[in-house]
């Protein structure tokens, strides 16, 4: 994750949440003919290389609720963020073997979860590669094969070893959770807003979404997804509650070296960049890390091996845009665009 307040650059090699998803609330004071409506508030602040907006139903204490939400998530990023010198992943990577908070165990099980679940598709442990394009495209030089078996033997999801609240990694192996904790991060900003007596909300941090309850006019919450070639256009709305959503998409960022262009994803496989992958994926997940670690290894997967999968995983829906602007759909992303 990035934090865009310390001037940190986003590298290509990570997958840009991109403002595809536009949400359609009516906030305090607006009605709907015969239906009931509900006070509430938003704010939004720049957070994990994006910004976050947080909306919620208005309450006595809700200013300082939001107030506490945000400092949530700032120690949040802290503790996940690469970026970060002295944050936990940091120090994993670092130190190899660290006595971790119950947040990072969480989510690097939940990583390796997804990893298992998607043949390896997803990986947190991608950061030497990441690294390695990186000093290619500073020497205007791809790198070899050899180059990229030779990081191979330092990734795979595989090598993380856990136990207790030990997290144990060999030595040239690092672990970078972009892919999958900005959801998490939703996700638990969300719990924080019920814990403090919020029945109706929703977080938005850049296209990972977590919506609870009703929205503003007391239905579920309403969704759109824009086209990628037509920001103006939304090409499927959807009806969302108690559940995490999560779109990724960057047609349009690719790394040129020589005066050729090589994509900005990399399949943790074989090292090498995707060249041919979905310019948008939308995940429906009953939570936001699901959603948001599928997202990126659909990029990988492709259109046909993703929609396979996701008819096999109960609960999962998703929606993809392919180059040519075609629509795929699973089995059960229909029942999400009813209300």
């Amino acid at each position: 994750m990035l934090n865009k307040d310390k001037g940190e650059k986003p590298s290509p090699f990570v997958i840009m949440k991109r403002y595809l998803v536009v949400l359609f609330i009516l906030l305090a004071g607006c009605f709907t003919s015969g239906k009931p409506s509900i006070s509430y508030m938003s704010r939004e602040e720049p957070a994990l290389g994006t910004f976050i907006s947080i909306t919620i139903e208005k309450s006595p204490n809700c200013e300082k609720i939001l107030e506490g939400a945000f400092s949530f998530i700032r120690e949040l990023e802290k503790r996940f963020s690469v970026y970060i010198p002295d944050s936990e992943i940091s120090r994993l990577n670092s130190e190899k073997k660290i006595d971790a908070s119950k947040d990072l165990v969480y989510l690097i099980r939940k990583s390796i979860e997804i990893s298992k679940i998607t043949g390896g598709a997803f990986d947190i442990t991608v950061l030497p590669l990441i690294n390695l394009y990186r000093e290619a495209e500073k020497k205007g030089m791809p790198p070899s094969d050899e180059e990229i078996r030779k990081i191979l033997k330092y990734t795979g999801y595989e090598k993380i070893k856990i136990k207790d609240n030990i997290i144990q990694i060999p030595e040239k192996t690092e672990i970078d959770t972009g892919g999958i904790a900005k959801g998490y991060i939703v996700d638990s900003t969300a719990e924080f807003l019920k814990k403090n007596g919020i029945k109706n909300g929703l977080v938005n941090a850049g296209g990972d979404i977590y919506c609870f309850g009703k929205n503003p006019q007391g239905e579920k919450w309403k969704i759109g997804i824009r086209g990628p070639f037509n920001k103006e256009k939304t090409i499927r709305t959807l009806y969302l509650s108690n559940c995490g959503i999560a779109t990724s998409g960057d047609y349009e960022r690719y790394l040129k070296i020589k005066g050729k262009k090589y994509g900005h994803i990399i399949n943790p496989l074989t090292g090498k960049t995707v060249q041919n992958f979905p310019v948008s994926v939308t995940v429906i997940a009953p939570d936001t890390t699901t959603a948001d670690a599928f997202a990126t290894a659909f990029f990988v997967l492709g259109v046909e091996k993703s929609i396979n999968l996701v008819n096999k995983i109960e609960g999962i829906a998703l929606f993809i845009i392919d180059g040519d602007g075609k629509f795929y759909e699973s089995e059960n992303f229909s029942k999400f665009t009813r209300p």
